[in-house]
């Protein structure tokens, strides 16, 4: 009921290879079960509690020893490298985890109150991406006499072409692609705009390729354009819908490229989005223009990539006068 929650990739990540902990499955069942949340906010969910799980209960089957200050230590110590948004992820993930452990009786007490409020600032930072031409280096990668090398190219072409979300590539139907009009169609995430734009030549020769090159042997009940490769984890199920796979298959291209999986190195599909809202930005297009091709509802949104503009930002520091110390 929950194995389309839990991928070969953590198992081996995490643990080794070893079965993932029984209450880390039964909490699953919960998030799934008792409060119904769809399967992108269980993955948001579940990162911070397999991490907490390694780290602190390590080989312990209890949870009755648990203490607040155990959870403060780890929250403290872990959210210090962490972004803006993971430090959100962590604190929420966690808060969700041990309601669960007091709610079954894991725990005595509601521990989720022990989890200290991490102070962030919107625009603090600046945002977590690669250069162009790392997404130039990632193209060329793939071994496109594969079938699973045709379906990575294809995947990175389409991310790097029109800087959607993975969750627009992972969520692309085979009829958004009009083939007559030579048009693709994203849908809207996370309140954003649907994209509809032209189908470019270089797309639709990546697109062909993978198709004919083993995408037309998958299930006929799928239509999701990106699907696995029927390999690693996938090989009792065949080719399904692609998932979470695709971050990691993005994440091992770049560790490819000598980009490792560290907390400040970029590591998923939203790196190649990132490089090409900051492409356009320094070819001085619009703003207005860059929130609708990236399909953003807010321009606040979209200026959070002026923050990586660094010719900008050197121009600016250039020009700020400097106030000599009083005499």
């Amino acid at each position: 009921m929950i194995k389309e929650y839990i991928t070969e990739q953590e198992k081996e990540y995490f643990y080794s290879g070893q079965p993932l902990p029984k209450l880390y499955r039964e909490y699953l069942l919960y998030l799934k079960s008792d409060k119904g949340l769809s399967p992108g906010t269980i993955h948001n969910h579940k990162k911070p509690v397999l991490l907490f799980l390694k780290n602190i209960f390590k080989k312990r089957t209890s949870s009755h020893w648990l203490r607040p200050h155990h959870i403060h230590d780890y929250v403290t110590i872990t959210a210090k490298p962490l972004s803006r948004e993971g430090k959100k992820r962590l604190v929420t993930g966690l808060r969700e985890f041990l309601r669960f452990l007091f709610l079954k009786d894991y725990t005595k007490k509601d521990l989720s109150k022990s989890v200290p409020t991490l102070v962030t600032y919107r625009m603090s930072r600046l945002h977590r991406g690669v250069p162009w031409k790392v997404v130039e280096s990632l193209l060329k990668k793939p071994d496109r006499r594969t079938h699973r090398g045709r379906r990575d190219y294809a995947v990175i072409l389409v991310l790097a072409r029109y800087g959607v979300r993975s969750g627009q590539v992972v969520n692309l139907r085979l009829h958004d692609i009009d083939w007559g009009k030579k048009t693709i169609y994203f849908k809207a995430m996370k309140g954003g705009k649907d994209v509809l734009a032209p189908l470019f030549p270089d797309v639709a020769q990546a697109l062909v390729a993978y198709f004919k090159g083993g995408r037309m042997t998958a299930p006929q009940k799928y239509n999701q354009v990106f699907l696995t490769t029927g390999t690693y984890g996938s090989y009792n199920d065949g080719q399904r819908p692609i998932g979470r796979a695709l971050w990691y298959m993005v994440s091992r291209q770049l560790a490819r490229i000598g980009y490792d999986r560290g907390q400040e190195t970029p590591r998923g599909p939203h790196s190649i989005r990132h490089a090409f809202a900051t492409k356009l930005l320094e070819e001085k297009e619009p703003m207005k223009t860059i929130a609708d091709l990236i399909g953003h509802e807010s321009l606040r949104t979209t200026y959070i990539y002026a923050k990586s503009d660094m010719k900008m930002l050197r121009t600016i520091i250039a020009k700020w006068p400097i106030l000599e110390e009083a005499q």
